[in-house]
């Protein structure tokens, strides 16, 4: 089992957090579970149930499947680059990826990008819009008629959040140090 780098973090999340990214993979907006999940039949969603930081790494992976467009990819589990995931849905979203290098600036961008449009206003600086309105800016016609897009942009979304708030802890943690 490869893990993804660019998704080591989601082992330092609560288990609260985890268990939102979780339902994301695993359940349709209706409540159904997803066609093309594997998660909620794994073995570690079997030991551990609703400890969701004990398996972290799987869940992650999850997404890393489910963002496989061709079934044959799906059914090898084969993984795709977190990065690369990050990439297409930028481009599902109309969103530029030229001078973005790190997914860390990628998902900036994205979370940007849907603040904006959420508002309104170009270039607004926010961060701060709720997860809900940042998906309903994100669901266009594309992402809605998409299995695979359906399951990945929400958790995309969330996973930029997730990691935005846990910079901005460690930034401002940086920042205490530093004034005493």
């Amino acid at each position: 089992m490869r893990t993804d780098s660019d998704l080591w973090f989601l082992d330092q999340c609560s288990n609260k957090q985890l268990e939102f990214l979780y339902n994301i993979l695993t359940l349709e907006i209706d409540g159904s579970y997803r066609k093309r999940e594997r998660l909620s039949n794994s073995l570690e969603s079997e030991i551990y149930g609703t400890d969701y930081y004990k398996y972290s790494d799987r869940i992650a992976l999850e997404l890393q499947y489910q963002s496989n467009d061709v079934i044959g990819d799906l059914l090898r589990q084969n993984l795709r680059d977190y990065r690369d995931i990050l990439v297409d849905i930028m481009i599902v979203q109309n969103i530029e990826i030229m001078g973005f290098e790190t997914a860390e600036q990628l998902e900036e961008e994205l979370i940007l990008t849907l603040n904006d449009r959420a508002l309104g206003i170009q270039d607004a600086g926010i961060y701060s819009m709720p997860f809900d309105v940042l998906l309903a800016e994100a669901m266009n016609e594309e992402v809605m008629t998409s299995p695979i897009y359906r399951a990945i942009v929400p958790a995309v979304i969330y996973i930029s959040i997730l990691r935005l708030e846990q910079t901005n802890n460690q930034n401002n943690t940086d920042v205490v140090k530093v004034n005493k």
